[in-house]
């Protein structure tokens, strides 16, 4: 019995102690099955996170052989992970940015220490190049990871954003120069200008009283020319900086080569660069189109310049014109109006622009030309200020070692050219008698005017500033009113001209001016006035404005412009 009893107490604690121990095991299996379920639940948490993130996280080994790599990554670069796995990184990387990935990579093993971010360029699956930014550590020595762990960005879209506020910027630093440049360009036009008008005016008197034989006349003309040189920067400068007024007609293209290419300036290029070769292949039914004559020749002159010059040893050069239909960007610019345009084309088989010197080719006063050898750095800016005002477009093609092409499209119009006459006989605008009011605040300008017009028959009174030509129209009378826009004192030309108008509604006037905005020419002339005569002016380019401007206002016909 004994026996028995203590049998069956050893099964009743056998009994309790397995009853613990199931307890103990279900414990544990509850406990596993919360732990297994709070891993699927931070499995889940992490996918979520690495699916959705903005980021890829990617694992490589020592090779960078692609070991993980974040499911996120197909929303970035179009493939998926199991794509991935098994490939290097580097193959990923445009054949560009390889050889720098490598050494970057190479020299990342050999720290502990977190990576600073680095760029590269990665082809996406359909071959489209994005830009990724990746940030990594080294943890090869981690048991747990046993890899290069990177976090890599997308910043395609910010390295745009940041190239359009690079280029903003820019531009805006360009219009800041130019403003500044035409402050200049303003004060400079507005005195030396002056001062040429005197020095070319009355040298171009005293050419028409001297004799064909005078001692002293190939001095005189070398005065002129000195003086119309000195002009003709100014009217750049001008232009680049749109201050300048320009005379726009119907013209063509063919007739502006034909006539620069009997130019003296085309001569003394072709002189001073004899192994050059220029050649034409012009459109016969070329477009016309709208644009001063004299710019024109000033950019195509430019641009056979700058190919001369681009071939010391000899070569090339082939001008072109062409008709082109437009309907989609050209060159630098996204946006072109769709139409039709006149095109010129200048290329050369030279030595080719550098990748380098190529961005800042138009900017003012940058030249590769050496000191003193001719130039003034404005060239291509005048070019590029021509294509800018006649609403144009310019395309550049170069090549370093093959020469360069400048192709510059202007809008072409349906208006036929004028059919204009030859030199015009002095008879034509001389005056009757007429009283000329002559307004200008500098003395030399005034005289010389004065002297030109009592050359040309006319009778002319003086006032030195606006408020003198009032004070004299309110007591007398002009057939014409001759009117500097820019005086330094008192009232400049607009004022002047709308106070004359409350005297004299009918008032004729004509402007002159070494520079003068156009907005403030454009309201002028809106008010009555006639032309614009820039300074310096010469005797017929005075009498022939003058006399159009009197012959409207009787109704006779003008006589017909050079």
């Amino acid at each position: 019995m004994k026996d028995e009893g203590k049998t069956k107490g050893r099964l009743i604690e056998e009994m309790a102690l397995l009853r613990r121990e199931v307890a103990e095991l279900q414990e544990a299996r509850a406990e596993l099955e919360r732990t297994a379920e709070a891993l699927k639940r931070s499995e889940a948490y992490f996918r979520a996170i690495t699916q959705n993130s903005s980021d890829i996280i990617i694992v490589v080994d020592a090779l960078a052989t692609i070991t993980y790599v974040s499911p996120s990554v197909e929303r970035f670069i179009g493939y998926r992970p199991e794509e991935l796995i098994g490939r290097s990184g580097f193959e990923l990387i445009t054949e560009e940015d390889n050889p720098r990935a490598i050494g970057d990579f190479s020299q990342a093993l050999l720290t502990k220490e977190v990576v600073i971010p680095n760029a590269f360029n990665i082809r996406h699956k359909d071959g489209t190049v994005r830009i990724l930014e990746g940030v990594g550590k080294n943890l090869l020595d981690d048991p747990a990871v046993a890899g290069f762990v990177m976090n890599v960005r997308d910043i395609t879209d910010r390295r745009q954003t940041e190239e359009e506020r690079r280029q903003l910027q820019e531009r805006l630093n360009r219009a800041e120069r130019m403003e500044a440049l035409g402050t200049l360009a303003g004060g400079v036009a507005h005195d030396l200008n002056n001062a040429l008008g005197v020095l070319i005016g009355y040298s171009e008197l005293i050419l028409n009283d001297i004799g064909e034989e005078s001692p002293v006349r190939p001095y005189v003309l070398s005065v002129i020319e000195g003086g119309e040189k000195a002009s003709a920067v100014v009217r750049d400068l001008l232009i680049l900086a749109r201050r300048g007024v320009q005379t726009t007609k119907v013209v063509n293209l063919n007739q502006i080569i034909h006539d620069c290419l009997k130019s003296q300036a085309f001569e003394k290029l072709s002189s001073l660069n004899p192994l050059v070769r220029f050649r034409t292949e012009l459109d016969a039914d070329l477009n016309n189109i709208m644009a001063a004559p004299g710019h024109l020749g000033k950019v195509l002159m430019n641009l056979l310049t700058n190919a001369a010059e681009a071939m010391p040893e000899g070569g090339h050069v082939l001008i072109r014109t062409a008709n082109r239909y437009l309907d989609r960007p050209v060159g630098a610019f996204d946006h072109v109006r769709e139409g039709d345009y006149a095109v010129l084309s200048v290329s050369d088989s030279g030595k080719g622009i550098s990748e380098r010197d190529r961005p800042h080719i138009f900017e003012p006063f940058y030249t590769k030309k050496v000191m003193g050898q001719g130039g003034t750095g404005l060239g291509l800016a005048v070019v590029w200020g021509a294509v800018r005002d006649y609403d144009g477009y310019i395309d550049v093609q170069s090549q370093e070692g093959e020469g360069s092409s400048f192709s510059l499209y202007f809008p072409a119009t349906r208006d036929p050219l004028l059919d204009e006459k030859g030199p015009v006989d002095v008879s034509r605008y001389k005056g009757r008698g007429e009283v000329i009011l002559v307004v200008d605040d500098v003395p030399e300008q005034r005289n010389l005017a004065a002297t030109m017009l009592n050359r040309l028959n006319y009778k002319v009174v003086m006032a030195a500033s606006g408020e003198e030509a009032v004070a004299f129209l309110k007591k007398g009378k002009a057939d014409l009113v001759v009117l500097d826009m820019i005086m330094d004192l008192g009232m400049n030309g607009l004022e002047t001209y709308q106070e004359i108008l409350g005297i004299h509604p009918s008032q004729k006037a004509i402007i002159v001016s070494g520079f003068s905005e156009m907005e403030l020419v454009a309201q002028v002339q809106a008010l009555g006035a006639g032309e614009y005569v820039r300074k310096p002016y010469s005797l017929e380019s005075l009498g022939m404005a003058v006399r159009r401007a009197l012959d409207r206002a009787s109704g006779e016909e003008p006589p017909v412009p050079r």
